[in-house]
Parts: structure tokens; sequence; C-alpha cells
């Protein structure tokens, strides 16, 4: 099932257990798509963190969100699964929609 927003624009990001970890990256994903709506979807042990279209989480702005230095694995342990595709970088995700 894909998500999409009201005016039906298709949504994709992660779905992070919850933690310091998802926090630090929701914090990120605010920061890094400054021009994107970002939808949070909380429940009992996860968030589902989504943007219309494409979602971008740089690695160095989690580190600095977390006050620490940080392991990309720490997303990958976190993250149960996302909405879209995934795309992995030295510097960054990008989840996006494939055209």
């Amino acid at each position: 099932m894909t998500s999409a927003t009201s005016d039906g624009a298709r949504l994709v990001g992660p779905v992070l257990r919850l933690g310091e970890v998802a926090d630090a990256v929701l914090d990120a994903i605010r920061e890094d798509n400054p021009d994107r709506e970002v939808i949070v979807e909380r429940h009992a042990s996860y968030v589902r963190i989504l943007c219309p279209e494409e979602c971008i989480v740089r690695y160095e702005t989690v580190a600095r969100m977390l006050g620490r230095a940080f392991a990309v694995s720490d997303i990958e342990l976190n993250m149960s699964a996302f909405a879209g595709q995934i795309q992995t970088a030295d510097d960054q995700i990008r989840f996006f929609l494939h055209s």
C-alpha cells in the first residue's frame, strides 16, 4: 500500500524503532528537507517518517542531532521498513519514487 497526501503526492521515508536514533533522524529530515512537508506517524514502538516524493537523510546532520559520532549502521539497525525506493551514498540516504 502506498500512502499519499490529500493532494495525491505519494510518500516515502523510513520506519524506525523509537529511541534517540529515530528522534535524531526525524530532526535531520526536517532540516535536510526544508521545502518538503514531513509527516510523522507515531506508534507504540515505532515511528513512520514520510515526505512527498523524496526524503533525504544526511549522515552529518544525524550525527549533529545526536551530539556524538554516528555510524550508518545505527540507522540500518533501527529501520524496520521504508516506503519508496532507497539509495545509499557515502554522505546520505535518499528515499524516492522511481518515475
